[in-house]
Protein backbone atom coordinates (compact mmCIF):
# COMPACT_ATOMS: atom_id res chain seq x y z
CA UNK A 1 0.00 0.00 0.00
CA UNK A 2 1.63 3.46 -1.24
CA UNK A 3 0.74 5.90 1.74
CA UNK A 4 0.43 9.73 1.85
CA UNK A 5 3.57 10.36 2.90
CA UNK A 6 5.40 8.42 0.36
CA UNK A 7 3.18 9.97 -2.72
CA UNK A 8 4.18 13.55 -1.30
CA UNK A 9 8.16 12.71 -1.96
CA UNK A 10 7.41 11.33 -4.38
CA UNK A 11 5.11 14.33 -6.14
CA UNK A 12 7.36 17.20 -4.82
CA UNK A 13 10.87 15.79 -6.12
CA UNK A 14 8.75 15.17 -9.60
CA UNK A 15 7.94 18.68 -9.85
CA UNK A 16 11.19 19.59 -9.22
CA UNK A 17 12.45 17.95 -12.43
CA UNK A 18 9.65 18.47 -14.15
CA UNK A 19 9.73 21.91 -13.67
CA UNK A 20 13.93 21.75 -15.07
CA UNK A 21 12.08 19.87 -18.00
CA UNK A 22 9.09 22.01 -19.21
CA UNK A 23 10.33 25.03 -20.44
CA UNK A 24 13.02 23.83 -22.97
CA UNK A 25 14.06 27.09 -24.30
CA UNK A 26 15.44 28.38 -20.72
CA UNK A 27 18.92 26.93 -19.00
CA UNK A 28 21.22 27.28 -16.67
CA UNK A 29 22.07 23.53 -17.84
CA UNK A 30 24.03 23.04 -20.82
CA UNK A 31 22.58 19.74 -23.15
CA UNK A 32 25.82 17.90 -23.27
CA UNK A 33 28.32 20.20 -21.67
CA UNK A 34 28.56 21.62 -17.69
CA UNK A 35 27.41 25.20 -17.58
CA UNK A 36 30.07 28.16 -17.39
CA UNK A 37 28.89 31.27 -15.51
CA UNK A 38 29.81 34.24 -16.74
CA UNK A 39 29.90 37.99 -15.51
CA UNK A 40 27.25 40.56 -16.70
CA UNK A 41 29.26 42.40 -18.25
CA UNK A 42 30.97 39.84 -20.55
CA UNK A 43 27.12 39.57 -21.96
CA UNK A 44 26.02 41.28 -24.93
CA UNK A 45 25.43 45.17 -23.91
CA UNK A 46 21.85 44.58 -24.97
CA UNK A 47 21.23 41.64 -23.11
CA UNK A 48 21.22 43.96 -19.80
CA UNK A 49 19.02 46.12 -20.64
CA UNK A 50 14.86 45.87 -19.96
CA UNK A 51 12.23 45.17 -22.63
CA UNK A 52 11.89 48.63 -24.64
CA UNK A 53 9.74 49.39 -27.42
CA UNK A 54 12.20 50.82 -29.40
CA UNK A 55 13.70 47.54 -30.43
CA UNK A 56 10.65 45.23 -30.79
CA UNK A 57 9.98 43.47 -33.78
CA UNK A 58 7.03 43.68 -35.61
CA UNK A 59 5.70 39.80 -36.25
CA UNK A 60 4.57 40.53 -39.79
CA UNK A 61 7.99 40.90 -40.91
CA UNK A 62 8.57 37.46 -39.99
CA UNK A 63 5.24 36.28 -41.37
CA UNK A 64 5.01 33.59 -44.14
CA UNK A 65 2.47 33.64 -47.29
CA UNK A 66 -0.43 31.88 -46.95
CA UNK A 67 -0.48 28.72 -44.84
CA UNK A 68 3.07 27.94 -45.82
CA UNK A 69 5.26 28.66 -43.48
CA UNK A 70 8.55 30.76 -44.61
CA UNK A 71 12.24 29.50 -44.65
CA UNK A 72 15.11 30.17 -41.97
CA UNK A 73 15.99 33.87 -42.59
CA UNK A 74 19.55 32.14 -42.65
CA UNK A 75 20.56 28.91 -44.51
CA UNK A 76 23.40 28.13 -41.15
CA UNK A 77 24.16 24.91 -39.65
CA UNK A 78 21.60 26.42 -36.31
CA UNK A 79 18.95 28.18 -38.26
CA UNK A 80 15.92 26.38 -37.47
CA UNK A 81 12.23 27.01 -38.02
CA UNK A 82 11.24 26.72 -34.31
CA UNK A 83 14.39 27.62 -32.40
CA UNK A 84 16.59 29.86 -35.22
CA UNK A 85 20.01 30.28 -33.32
CA UNK A 86 21.03 33.16 -35.44
CA UNK A 87 23.80 35.44 -33.83
CA UNK A 88 22.18 38.93 -32.46
CA UNK A 89 18.88 36.97 -31.90
CA UNK A 90 17.30 37.76 -28.41
CA UNK A 91 14.51 36.77 -26.44
CA UNK A 92 12.73 38.09 -23.24
CA UNK A 93 10.47 35.75 -21.48
CA UNK A 94 8.03 35.69 -18.53
CA UNK A 95 8.30 32.07 -16.81
CA UNK A 96 5.19 31.39 -14.11
CA UNK A 97 5.76 28.15 -12.14
CA UNK A 98 3.82 27.10 -8.99
CA UNK A 99 2.73 30.84 -8.83
CA UNK A 100 6.05 32.08 -8.44
CA UNK A 101 6.95 34.61 -12.08
CA UNK A 102 10.32 35.72 -13.22
CA UNK A 103 11.86 37.06 -16.20
CA UNK A 104 14.73 35.76 -18.88
CA UNK A 105 16.57 37.35 -21.53
CA UNK A 106 18.10 34.75 -23.98
CA UNK A 107 20.50 35.60 -26.80
CA UNK A 108 22.49 34.20 -29.38
CA UNK A 109 25.99 35.30 -29.26
CA UNK A 110 28.01 33.53 -31.82
CA UNK A 111 27.86 30.39 -34.58
CA UNK A 112 30.45 28.26 -35.11
CA UNK A 113 30.13 25.50 -37.64
CA UNK A 114 27.92 23.53 -35.84
CA UNK A 115 27.29 24.91 -32.42
CA UNK A 116 25.59 27.74 -30.79
CA UNK A 117 26.74 29.78 -28.19
CA UNK A 118 23.33 30.64 -25.65
CA UNK A 119 23.55 33.33 -23.03
CA UNK A 120 21.25 33.38 -20.74
CA UNK A 121 20.16 36.13 -17.93
CA UNK A 122 17.90 36.35 -15.21
CA UNK A 123 16.02 39.67 -15.15
CA UNK A 124 15.40 39.55 -11.91
CA UNK A 125 18.76 38.22 -10.18
CA UNK A 126 21.41 39.22 -12.69
CA UNK A 127 22.44 35.85 -12.45
CA UNK A 128 24.37 34.64 -16.21
CA UNK A 129 25.23 31.15 -17.98
CA UNK A 130 26.01 30.46 -21.18
CA UNK A 131 25.26 27.01 -22.83
CA UNK A 132 26.30 25.50 -26.25
CA UNK A 133 23.69 23.83 -28.65
CA UNK A 134 24.16 21.22 -31.20
CA UNK A 135 23.17 21.75 -34.80
CA UNK A 136 23.19 19.62 -37.81
CA UNK A 137 22.24 21.33 -41.15
CA UNK A 138 19.06 23.50 -39.64
CA UNK A 139 18.36 20.91 -37.51
CA UNK A 140 18.55 20.96 -33.51
CA UNK A 141 20.62 17.88 -31.81
CA UNK A 142 20.84 19.10 -28.14
CA UNK A 143 19.26 21.35 -26.54
CA UNK A 144 19.34 22.64 -23.02
CA UNK A 145 16.65 21.64 -20.48
CA UNK A 146 15.27 24.13 -18.05
CA UNK A 147 16.73 24.13 -14.54
CA UNK A 148 14.13 26.81 -12.64
CA UNK A 149 15.00 25.46 -9.11
CA UNK A 150 15.64 28.95 -8.04
CA UNK A 151 11.57 29.12 -8.14
CA UNK A 152 11.60 26.80 -4.98
CA UNK A 153 12.77 27.91 -2.01
CA UNK A 154 13.45 24.73 -0.62
CA UNK A 155 14.72 22.43 -3.40
CA UNK A 156 18.26 22.36 -4.66
CA UNK A 157 20.01 20.36 -7.33
CA UNK A 158 21.18 20.50 -11.43
CA UNK A 159 20.18 18.42 -14.20
CA UNK A 160 22.53 17.49 -17.03
CA UNK A 161 20.88 16.29 -20.28
CA UNK A 162 23.00 14.54 -22.89
CA UNK A 163 21.60 13.85 -26.35
CA UNK A 164 22.06 10.19 -27.59
CA UNK A 165 19.97 9.85 -30.73
CA UNK A 166 17.53 11.41 -33.13
CA UNK A 167 16.50 15.46 -32.81
CA UNK A 168 15.11 18.02 -30.46
CA UNK A 169 13.56 20.00 -33.72
CA UNK A 170 14.16 19.33 -37.11
CA UNK A 171 14.96 21.09 -40.30
CA UNK A 172 12.77 22.84 -42.96
CA UNK A 173 13.48 20.38 -45.56
CA UNK A 174 12.08 17.55 -43.42
CA UNK A 175 8.95 19.29 -41.87
CA UNK A 176 8.35 20.58 -45.81
CA UNK A 177 8.84 16.91 -47.01
CA UNK A 178 6.04 16.06 -44.69
CA UNK A 179 4.01 18.44 -45.32
CA UNK A 180 4.04 19.54 -41.97
CA UNK A 181 2.10 16.40 -40.61
CA UNK A 182 5.13 15.71 -38.90
CA UNK A 183 6.37 13.17 -35.82
CA UNK A 184 9.76 13.08 -34.44
CA UNK A 185 12.01 12.12 -31.52
CA UNK A 186 14.68 12.97 -29.30
CA UNK A 187 16.82 10.36 -26.68
CA UNK A 188 18.90 11.51 -24.27
CA UNK A 189 20.28 10.29 -20.89
CA UNK A 190 19.35 12.48 -17.97
CA UNK A 191 22.36 12.73 -14.91
CA UNK A 192 21.89 14.79 -11.79
CA UNK A 193 20.69 15.17 -8.13
CA UNK A 194 17.44 17.09 -7.21
CA UNK A 195 17.28 17.79 -3.42
CA UNK A 196 14.30 19.03 -1.26
CA UNK A 197 13.05 19.23 2.53
CA UNK A 198 9.70 17.85 2.79
CA UNK A 199 8.23 18.25 6.14
CA UNK A 200 11.59 18.02 7.78
CA UNK A 201 13.03 15.23 6.27
CA UNK A 202 16.13 15.27 4.17
CA UNK A 203 14.98 13.86 0.11
CA UNK A 204 16.43 13.50 -2.73
CA UNK A 205 15.57 12.38 -6.51
CA UNK A 206 18.71 11.25 -8.44
CA UNK A 207 19.34 10.42 -11.86
CA UNK A 208 22.00 8.60 -13.50
CA UNK A 209 22.22 8.38 -16.94
CA UNK A 210 18.97 7.72 -16.76
CA UNK A 211 16.78 7.17 -20.55
CA UNK A 212 15.09 10.22 -21.42
CA UNK A 213 12.75 10.66 -24.24
CA UNK A 214 11.07 13.82 -25.58
CA UNK A 215 7.91 12.68 -28.32
CA UNK A 216 6.75 15.83 -30.91
CA UNK A 217 4.15 16.01 -33.22
CA UNK A 218 2.10 18.70 -34.93
CA UNK A 219 -1.81 18.33 -34.50
CA UNK A 220 -2.08 17.81 -38.30
CA UNK A 221 -1.39 19.06 -42.02
CA UNK A 222 -2.43 21.65 -43.14
CA UNK A 223 -4.84 24.45 -41.18
CA UNK A 224 -4.69 22.23 -38.32
CA UNK A 225 -1.14 23.01 -37.52
CA UNK A 226 -1.85 26.91 -37.41
CA UNK A 227 -3.31 28.80 -34.29
CA UNK A 228 -3.81 32.51 -33.50
CA UNK A 229 -1.85 33.45 -30.30
CA UNK A 230 -1.85 36.49 -28.60
CA UNK A 231 1.47 37.00 -26.71
CA UNK A 232 3.10 39.91 -25.06
CA UNK A 233 5.13 40.30 -27.46
CA UNK A 234 2.40 40.92 -29.92
CA UNK A 235 -0.22 39.21 -32.27
CA UNK A 236 0.60 35.97 -33.78
CA UNK A 237 -2.29 35.08 -35.93
CA UNK A 238 -0.28 32.24 -37.82
CA UNK A 239 1.69 30.32 -35.27
CA UNK A 240 2.49 26.55 -35.77
CA UNK A 241 1.06 24.84 -31.96
CA UNK A 242 3.40 21.71 -31.44
CA UNK A 243 2.49 18.87 -28.77
CA UNK A 244 5.13 17.55 -26.89
CA UNK A 245 5.14 14.15 -24.18
CA UNK A 246 8.48 13.58 -22.34
CA UNK A 247 9.25 10.33 -20.20
CA UNK A 248 11.64 9.49 -18.04
CA UNK A 249 12.29 7.14 -14.60
CA UNK A 250 14.02 8.51 -11.71
CA UNK A 251 15.11 7.52 -8.07
CA UNK A 252 13.60 9.04 -5.16
CA UNK A 253 15.23 8.67 -2.21
CA UNK A 254 14.18 9.89 1.38
CA UNK A 255 16.12 9.58 4.79
CA UNK A 256 14.16 9.78 8.01
CA UNK A 257 15.23 9.72 11.39
CA UNK A 258 18.15 8.31 9.85
CA UNK A 259 16.70 5.49 7.49
CA UNK A 260 16.75 5.41 4.43
CA UNK A 261 14.28 4.35 1.41
CA UNK A 262 14.43 4.02 -2.31
CA UNK A 263 11.33 4.53 -4.50
CA UNK A 264 11.63 4.09 -8.39
CA UNK A 265 9.34 6.27 -10.50
CA UNK A 266 8.41 6.77 -14.39
CA UNK A 267 7.55 10.31 -14.62
CA UNK A 268 5.25 11.75 -17.83
CA UNK A 269 4.58 15.14 -18.96
CA UNK A 270 2.88 16.87 -21.90
CA UNK A 271 2.86 19.94 -22.92
CA UNK A 272 1.73 22.56 -25.93
CA UNK A 273 3.82 24.50 -27.67
CA UNK A 274 3.20 27.48 -29.92
CA UNK A 275 6.39 28.75 -32.25
CA UNK A 276 6.38 31.68 -34.66
CA UNK A 277 8.42 30.30 -38.17
CA UNK A 278 11.90 32.26 -38.03
CA UNK A 279 11.01 33.87 -34.62
CA UNK A 280 10.76 30.96 -31.94
CA UNK A 281 8.92 30.06 -28.92
CA UNK A 282 6.17 31.88 -28.51
CA UNK A 283 4.12 30.61 -25.48
CA UNK A 284 4.19 27.05 -23.65
CA UNK A 285 1.96 25.35 -21.47
CA UNK A 286 1.52 22.47 -19.05
CA UNK A 287 -0.93 20.48 -20.01
CA UNK A 288 -0.77 17.25 -17.02
CA UNK A 289 1.84 15.17 -15.48
CA UNK A 290 1.97 11.94 -13.99
CA UNK A 291 4.17 9.92 -11.78
CA UNK A 292 3.91 5.67 -12.03
CA UNK A 293 5.18 4.24 -8.22
CA UNK A 294 4.66 0.55 -7.89
CA UNK A 295 2.72 -0.04 -11.48
CA UNK A 296 0.30 3.07 -10.54
CA UNK A 297 0.06 5.76 -12.46
CA UNK A 298 -0.76 9.13 -10.25
CA UNK A 299 -1.83 12.59 -11.47
CA UNK A 300 0.85 15.58 -10.22
CA UNK A 301 -0.61 18.71 -10.31
CA UNK A 302 1.65 21.25 -11.84
CA UNK A 303 0.97 24.21 -13.32
CA UNK A 304 3.64 26.21 -16.13
CA UNK A 305 3.64 28.77 -18.47
CA UNK A 306 5.96 30.56 -20.51
CA UNK A 307 5.41 33.78 -22.76
CA UNK A 308 7.47 36.12 -24.88
CA UNK A 309 7.93 39.55 -23.90
CA UNK A 310 10.01 40.78 -26.45
CA UNK A 311 11.81 39.42 -29.40
CA UNK A 312 14.61 41.63 -31.32
CA UNK A 313 17.64 40.98 -33.39
CA UNK A 314 20.53 42.81 -31.45
CA UNK A 315 23.68 43.77 -33.72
Amino acid sequence: MINRATQQVVFVLSIAILTSLSCSFVSQIAASNSPETTPAENLPEIANDPPSQSSEINPEEFAGDGLVPPPPADGGACANTFYPLIPGYQWIYEITSQGETSQISLTVSEVNSNQATLHMLSLGTGVTSETIIECNNGAILSFPIVMLGFLFGEVDGNLVIEHQSGVFAPNYATLSEQNWDAKWSGEYLASGIIEAQIEGNQASGKLEESPLSVQWNTPGAGEAIFESVSVRAGEYPQAIKLERQIEFDFVAEVTEDGASMSLDSTITLQNNLWFEPNVGLLKQEIEQASAKLYGVNFPIEITGTMELVEFRITE
